[in-house]
């Protein structure tokens, strides 16, 4: 009962135009709209796709594509979209990232992107830098991801073991060494044949993800996708 009243004294309102909006929503149509698409799901061998080709790469530059399946983002980085990732990952507003991650699913279930994925992997955070934010933004994109596709996550396989400094305050150069050895895989066997699905929030030079992938790459036995709701690529 207290929801139609508080609706009445705190209207809802979209986080970039300030109109009103229903409570399960925090854009309204006109702005989700707008924000800048990639299409990443309907081209392959997109950019991100190639940040990470190389790490699957046999003689010769062909992929192994029997284990690297495929890799997009689904909007573009602008000031709309930087907006909406930072509110949600340093404003305490995780359903920013949990709607974001629905929309994208919805978007894109149809074209056969997220097919035969098994787990949704958000790339996960430091134990401690949990504790100070009380979420991983990551996990809640996977949230709006399983609300639509009904795919289990797991945050348990892969641990980040290194508490580094943020990635958003370093160069470009930094960003590799910043999280090299950051992330391991102590016990791989929840992952044997399975098709996984690694989900961040930005891609920008893709070094958080790639050390991600130096860890999962020796586990000859699961397939691997990614997916990040923005890339600055």
């Amino acid at each position: 009962m207290l929801s139609p009243l508080l609706e009445l004294f705190y209207p809802s309102l979209c986080v970039l135009c300030q109109r009103g909006v229903d409570r399960y929503n925090t854009l309204c149509e006109d702005c989700l709209r707008q924000l800048p698409r990639t299409e990443h799901h309907m081209l392959r061998e997109n950019k991100v796709e190639m940040l990470f080709s190389d790490l699957f790469s046999r003689p010769r530059k062909h992929w192994d594509k029997t284990r690297f399946i495929r890799a997009g983002a689904w909007l573009r980085y602008d000031d709309h979209v930087a907006t909406l990732i930072h509110s949600g990952k340093f404003f305490e507003r995780p359903e920013l990232a949990e709607f974001l991650g629905r929309q994208a699913a919805l978007e894109w279930q149809d074209s056969g992107y997220f097919d035969d994925i098994d787990l949704l992997v958000p790339v996960p955070i430091h134990p401690r830098r949990l504790n100070e934010r009380g979420y991983n933004q990551s996990e809640f994109i996977c949230r709006g991801l399983a609300s639509v596709l009904h795919i289990p996550i797991d945050t348990t396989t892969i641990r980040r073991i290194k508490n580094t400094p943020k990635q958003s305050q370093l160069t470009d150069a930094k960003r590799q060494t910043n999280v090299e050895h950051a992330f391991n895989v102590p016990e791989p066997l929840p992952w044997h044949k399975k098709h996984i699905l690694l989900v961040d929030d930005v891609i920008t030079t893709g070094a958080t993800i790639r050390n991600c992938l130096k860890e999962i790459t020796p586990i000859r036995s699961c397939r691997i996708s990614v997916f990040s709701l923005a890339t600055a690529r």
